[in-house]
């Protein structure tokens, strides 16, 4: 007989009545000054979490409480308001929630662990040991997301964002996108725009590099802008 999964709230609250707990028992034994620092400053991020929700293709909520952004994908955007979403975003999301909603998963972490909206950054990970990140982009549910300070599995999304252009998996068959008669990247963004768009246009002329496609721009791994949308 299998024992009924606890709700994501009991788990949260479970957690936070442990915390609580602990802190209550150091307190008779351990000074302030330490219990302060250990109980009511940084926590360390999880490695083992449940996923209690899905808010996206590259978003979810675990039962620690935490937000993580998947670390090194966009997704396309879902709107949350009754507007219209992105072009594969409806199933990108429903394929993350396939993946890992209910789950428990295993998380590591790069030299940045937060974004600026405070989301841990992370490469979320089976049971199994598959990577979802990777998964997501071979799929074709994503597209690679490189900021100026990269991240350590690069290259391995970069092959895996290549098998998913050449498959015509997901979004790269499904979306279609009025071509421009080339496009400006940004070396130091790694961010490509179309020729008109203002953040391209401000770019420093030693950080541009050319791209005469949409697709040479992606295939090396740069991202579409998200004003002028190449």
């Amino acid at each position: 007989m299998k024992t009924p999964r606890l709700r994501w709230q009991d788990r949260l609250r479970a957690k936070a009545l442990t915390a609580g707990m602990f802190c209550v028992l150091a307190a008779a034994f351990v000074p302030w000054p330490p219990l302060a620092s250990s109980c009511l400053g940084a926590r360390r991020p999880p490695e083992h979490a449940w996923v209690v929700r899905v808010f996206d293709g590259d978003t979810v909520l675990l039962d620690t409480g935490d937000k993580v952004r998947y670390l090194g994908i966009d997704a396309p955007e879902v709107d949350h308001e009754g507007g219209p979403s992105d072009c594969y975003a409806l199933q990108a999301w429903r394929r993350n929630q396939e993946l890992v909603e209910g789950r428990k998963v295993l998380l590591r972490y790069d030299q940045v662990l937060r974004d600026h909206y405070g989301r841990l950054l992370a490469y979320v990970h089976l049971p199994d040991g598959s990577c979802v990140n990777a998964r997501l982009l071979r799929e074709g549910c994503a597209v690679l997301f490189r900021t100026p300070k990269g991240f350590g599995r690069f290259d391995g999304f970069l092959r895996a964002q290549r098998d998913a252009m050449k498959a015509k998996a997901g979004l790269w068959g499904a979306c279609r996108v009025k071509p421009a008669p080339f496009y400006v990247g940004n070396k130091r963004s790694w961010v490509f725009h179309r020729p008109s768009c203002p953040f391209g246009t401000q770019t420093a002329e030693r950080n541009v590099v050319r791209f005469r496609s949409r697709w040479d721009a992606l295939w090396e791994g740069y991202r579409p802008c998200r004003r002028c949308r190449p």
